[in-house]
């Protein structure tokens, strides 16, 4: 199994991504699950999943440590197969403009902020081509997914290809800060301690108003410039996170904690959001599926992914040996890696099912 770099540490040279990368990485700050085998892939002919009658076993050893302090070493013996016995038809909606909402970044700030923000812990941000959510490609590969033991993981096996999707590789294509939360926050990366009431940021541009709509930030981004460099990078940052690293409904707030935090710039840029994005989009791709199987292929799954769904999206392209240009265009290595991609397209279900997920071209 080939070792990768750290989140932090791509180097300059990186080669062009491919699967064969992708399918042994392990995240340097979660534990990886062992390793597994799948169930066989889908049959072409009846777009089912075949599980073989002799499934293999695997084993995983693992240590428990028991109530009086001890550690005892055990193995864990269990059969790996996909989740979802048969392919059936669904439309993921992405919440918020994922990476298009980044035109409106560019059009408020001036060429002036513009510099100013690229010294940011998001500045690469500016670099991002406003690709097109593909949402058959996302439902396709979460098709195929497998068992998998560590909770902050996915695995797909595609064909006799077992593709691991960790924070490690959300890391090297976001180019985002994945380390663990600060000190000074709670579990769910929201710091413990913050003032009362509205930020003098919210109080100043949004006055009379103690709590702010997504959709009311985005159209003051839209219809508005501001002249204080300071205060235009600030609302920025607030943006990016909120609208499209932990993107949701626009019908919901703004979390409070960002008005707050985004008040001392060294804090906001030191914080892991890579991680906190990492968390909820893996959380929403894992329940994505669950439950809503049908054994019709005349329905239609619709579902709604929240987080930074793009990032799983170039992950997929990465997967495969050869993309055509009516799928996506690739610029050559770049860091991160998400720059490497621009014009995806949207396709169809069966003709991503065709070209990618029923042939064997991949790493």
């Amino acid at each position: 199994m080939r070792s990768h770099p750290s989140p932090g540490a791509p180097s300059p040279g990186a080669p062009a991504p491919s699967a064969s990368r992708i399918q042994t990485r392990s995240s340097p700050n979660i534990a990886a699950a062992g390793p597994s085998v799948g169930a066989p892939g889908p049959s072409s002919s009846a777009g089912h999943i075949s599980p073989k009658s002799n499934q293999k076993k695997h084993k995983m050893p693992i240590s428990m440590k028991m109530n009086d302090g001890s550690v005892v070493d055990k193995v864990l013996e269990f059969e790996e197969e996909h989740y979802h016995k048969i392919w059936f038809y669904g439309k993921p909606a992405l919440i918020s403009g994922g990476l298009v909402a980044i035109n409106l970044v560019k059009k408020f700030l001036t060429p002036t902020q513009k510099s100013k923000f690229r010294s940011t812990s998001f500045g690469h941000f500016l670099d991002f081509e406003p690709l097109v959510f593909s949402g058959q490609l996302v439902h396709c590969m979460l098709l195929k997914e497998v068992f998998h033991l560590n909770p902050n993981e996915m695995m797909f096996k595609v064909h006799e290809t077992l593709l691991k999707f960790s924070i490690s590789d959300f890391a090297l294509i976001t180019g985002l800060n994945c380390a663990e939360y600060l000190s000074f926050c709670n579990e769910d990366g929201i710091p413990k301690q913050l003032p009362f009431g509205s930020s003098w940021l919210c109080s100043k541009y949004f006055p009379g108003k103690s709590s702010i709509y997504r959709g009311d930030l985005y159209d003051f981004l839209d219809q508005n410039q501001v002249k204080d460099d300071t205060d235009a990078i600030k609302l920025v940052l607030i943006f990016i996170v909120d609208y499209i690293l932990l993107s949701k409904k626009d019908n919901k707030l703004v979390d409070k904690y960002l008005w707050h935090m985004v008040d001392s710039l060294d804090m906001f840029g030191s914080f892991p959001w890579g991680r906190k994005s990492f968390l909820l989009t893996l959380e929403y791709l894992k329940k994505a599926l669950k439950g809503k199987q049908t054994d019709s292929q005349q329905d239609v799954i619709h579902y709604e992914l929240f987080g930074f769904p793009t990032a799983f999206q170039i992950w997929i392209y990465e997967c495969f040996i050869s993309l055509p240009k009516t799928v996506i265009s690739y610029n050559g290595p770049k860091i991160p890696r998400i720059c490497s991609w621009s014009k995806a397209f949207k396709s169809k279900f069966f003709s991503l099912n065709e070209k990618f997920f029923d042939c064997e071209e991949v790493c």
